[in-house]
């Protein structure tokens, strides 16, 4: 078949007639120019309202982190308040504990003159002379005898006159018997120096 090159060689001649712009009236002119004012506000306004929906969640982030701050300062101040309390509760203990050695300390030196009163009583020989010893011995007070140095002048004293008649006793004693043995004296001297 022969192919007809007649309709292939035709050219098309098409014309495309350009329209004449449209011009608009001044009214219509006045419209439009509105119109994208309001656009451009609006625009603005979306601008705006989004800068501000940023800014308060920046505001936001920063009391947040603010209000972390505090409380993290809450917190360390909670534990500084609580170990100054543990620390006044273990001078608390501490102190209590002192106190509680102390008078350990002062119930032992009562338990040993109380030993030693009575050892100093076991000595004598008359009622008269036990009578005199428990009133001399009985003349020290509490506060005397947790003094050490009080409490040793003091016994001292008391007992000086009945160690040297007992002394005397015992020299008189000792000449009359010849005995190389010590006198009950010295033990008692040497107690209330221990004192």
């Amino acid at each position: 078949m022969p192919i007809d090159e007649d309709i292939f060689d035709k050219e098309v001649e098409k014309v495309v007639e350009k329209k004449p712009k449209r011009k608009l009236t001044e009214k219509q002119l006045a419209n439009l120019a509105k119109g994208r004012e309001r656009m451009r506000l609006k625009r603005e306004a979306l601008k705006a309202k989004a800068e501000e929906v940023k800014e308060k969640a920046k505001d936001k982030e920063v009391k947040k982190g603010e209000k972390e701050t505090i409380k993290i300062k809450k917190d360390n101040l909670k534990k500084k308040r609580k170990t100054l309390k543990e620390i006044a509760k273990e001078k608390e203990a501490k102190i209590l504990k002192d106190l509680e050695k102390k008078e350990e300390e002062m119930e032992k030196i009562e338990n040993k003159f109380h030993a030693l009163k009575l050892k100093c009583l076991s000595t004598a020989k008359t009622t008269t002379e036990y009578s005199e010893i428990k009133e001399a011995l009985e003349s020290i007070t509490s506060e005397v005898l947790h003094d050490p140095v009080k409490l040793k002048a003091q016994a001292k004293t008391i007992m000086n006159k009945y160690i040297i008649a007992k002394k005397k006793v015992v020299e008189e004693e000792i000449a009359e018997e010849e005995e190389t043995s010590e006198p009950e004296t010295n033990e008692i001297e040497i107690e209330v120096e221990e004192i």
